[in-house]
């Protein structure tokens, strides 16, 4: 620059106004972001801000250079001519910023970081009908879809209010994310007929713009009338299902500052998974070749970050999963093989006492080591259990696996009320679903516990409406017909549903499930009228049993003897119950299932127990 041209500028002052120019627009941007985070603005309006702002430079150098100087000064040509050509400009590109959305270039404008992925906006469905005639139907179901997730209080739900000004907008996806401050968004479609419709639904990360689950239900009109809510329950389960994965990932991430030790862990949790695979496949060495991979990399991790107490954990929940995933019968796995889990779990109350991770570890091996035939007094460990479940879910209301413990504890002391409510407990506890499956099985016993067959039935029926790949979503119905007072017996649907849980279980498991639905099918027929039938099912069974499995035979076949009114029979049996599994003592006492036998004395002799 010629020094006259910079002493010129200087004297018209045109540096001090295009700085004051610059700073003011800039606070004006400022408070223009605080407006849209702070109510229902569209982020469109920071991008039309920033243009005009950017845009308007021009027309402040020109009226700086001809008027910034002391004094009065008139319009020069090239003022009239190139303020009125820059506003047009301007104008020109605030209306293309508009029509496109915005400033986005399509990549990813906000810090992953910064996103809550539990706050979720659903946004309007589309109505992509022949005709557009189910815009109702996708109103409807945007509705009842908002209505079901707000029910979930790990999560927070962009009000309708706040999404109904992007009904029908085109929006950048990080534009979106700013204005309604959420990490999730969830959008669809209703296509098709009123005679054959299709729903469309998205699970999308605002951060990385990606389609993190999409899927779709197809229906009629009159079914979608009927069904809407259940549709709705349909996809928030898969949302929060999938949320929970990404939640955890995130946790995880916020706990560390090692990237190895991260890494380390993640690689390991992807091992587990191909351990379960293996492990429903039957494949016992793949399964335990994973298993110990999988440690070795917690190990590292745990070398790698000496303060992080989650690695730990998980190895205790490894070696938990390696003693029991071969075994057969329930109760089988014995105190000394889940040493090297309790090991672990101690380390990690060490380092961190009052973890709740550590904390139902701890307890949940305590309660599972007191079901060891062989340990003369559970006592003190229940106590222990109860004591340490009790603290990890006071830490952490969210420790649906505690709660699914305590509900089991409780179950087994005889104490249905609070099994059953600590089983709800589990299930409120669970907004993410990842332990869904052993909840609902929780509530079908205590139902069961409760004598309330009529719910028993409905989480039976749950289970195998979500869960039809569950062995004991399906034995569960035959159960129920084995009980005095249960469904109707029917002897042929019996047989087809053993066979359908014997095929479902663990190829390990399968003999195991076999025997026992046998003996189920056995108390199944003695209801149905088929004596001889069912007194030949259970000897035969009884006879093919070994292991830890044939004391559970022996409680299902007093079952069997007195639907037939062998009360003989049902006394010898349920001793050697008894016998085997001293421990049951109590809740054999007050088992509905032999309420028939609580006033004859032999039975009394049976449940009596020895302070």
């Amino acid at each position: 620059m010629a020094p006259g041209l910079g002493q010129d500028l200087l004297k018209r002052r045109v540096p001090q106004i295009l700085g004051i120019y610059l700073a003011v627009g800039w606070g004006v941007l400022e408070f223009v972001d605080w407006l849209i985070g702070r109510y229902d603005i569209t982020s469109r309006l920071a991008d039309v801000s920033l243009v005009a702002w950017v845009a308007m430079i021009p027309t402040v150098l020109l009226l700086a250079y001809f008027h910034g100087a002391r004094g009065q000064q008139r319009w020069k040509r090239v003022e009239k001519i190139g303020v009125p050509v820059n506003t047009i400009v301007a104008v020109a590109l605030i209306a293309i910023v508009v029509s496109r959305g915005g400033l986005s270039s399509g990549g990813p404008a906000i810090d992953a970081a910064a996103l809550d992925p539990t706050r979720i906006a659903v946004l309007y469905f589309d109505d992509e009908s022949e005709g557009q005639s189910l815009g109702h139907l996708a109103n409807t179901f945007t509705g009842a879809l908002i209505d079901e997730l707000t029910q979930v209080d790990a999560l927070d739900v962009v009000p309708r209010g706040a999404v109904k000004p992007y009904r029908d907008a085109i929006v950048p996806l990080d534009s979106l994310a700013r204005a309604l401050s959420m990490g999730t968004l969830v959008e669809g479609s209703v296509s098709g007929s009123v005679e054959s419709l299709t729903l469309s639904v998205a699970l999308i990360d605002p951060a990385s713009q990606s389609t993190i689950e999409n899927f779709t239900v197809d229906g009629t009109v009159e079914e979608w009338r009927d069904l809407r809510n259940e549709l709705a329950t349909e996809v928030a389960q898969l949302l929060r299902k999938r949320l929970g994965v990404e939640i955890a990932l995130r946790e995880r991430r916020a706990a560390t500052e090692s990237a190895r030790a991260l890494a380390a862990f993640e690689q390991a949790d992807r091992l587990h998974d191909e351990f379960e695979r293996f492990r429903d496949d039957g494949d016992s060495a793949a399964a335990l070749r994973e298993l110990v991979r999988a440690d070795s990399l917690l190990a590292a991790a745990e070398s790698l970050d000496r303060q992080w107490v989650e690695p730990i954990v998980q190895r205790g929940w490894s070696a938990h999963d390696g003693a029991s995933f071969s075994r057969t019968g329930p109760g089988s796995v014995r105190a000394d093989e889940l040493l090297g889990a309790l090991t672990h779990a101690e380390r990690a109350l060490a380092l961190a006492p009052d973890d709740p991770g550590a904390l139902e570890l701890h307890g949940y091996l305590l309660l599972q080591m007191s079901e060891d035939p062989d340990l003369a007094d559970p006592a003190e460990l229940h106590d222990t259990a109860e004591r340490e479940l009790h603290q990890a879910v006071t830490a952490d209301p969210f420790r649906a696996r505690a709660w699914s413990a305590l509900s089991n504890l409780h179950r087994v002391n005889t104490r249905p009320l609070e099994a059953r409510r600590d089983a709800e407990r589990a299930l409120e506890a669970d907004p993410f679903l990842s332990d869904a499956e052993i909840i609902i099985f929780r509530l079908y016993e205590s139902s069961l516990d409760l004598q309330e067959i009529d719910e028993a039935v409905r989480w039976c029926d749950e289970g195998h409406r979500r869960f039809p790949e569950a062995d004991w979503a399906v034995g569960c119905s035959v159960f129920l017909m084995a009980l005095s007072g249960g469904p109707e017996p029917d002897a042929d649907r019996a047989w087809a549903l053993v066979d359908s849980m014997q095929l479902l279980s663990a190829p390990q498991r399968r003999e195991q499930r076999r025997l026992v639905g046998n003996a189920w099918a056995a108390s199944v027929l003695a209801r149905a009228g088929y004596a001889d039938s069912a007194a030949s099912v259970i000897e035969r069974t009884r006879e093919e049993t070994t292991g830890g499995i044939a004391p559970w035979i022996d409680y299902y076949g007093a079952n069997v003897w007195l639907l037939m009114g062998n009360r003989e029979k049902a006394l010898e049996w349920l001793g050697a119950f008894l016998e085997a599994i001293p421990q049951r003592k109590e809740y054999v006492a007050s088992d509905w299932m032999f309420e028939d036998l609580w006033e004859d004395p032999r039975f009394k002799a049976l449940v009596e127990t020895t302070e």
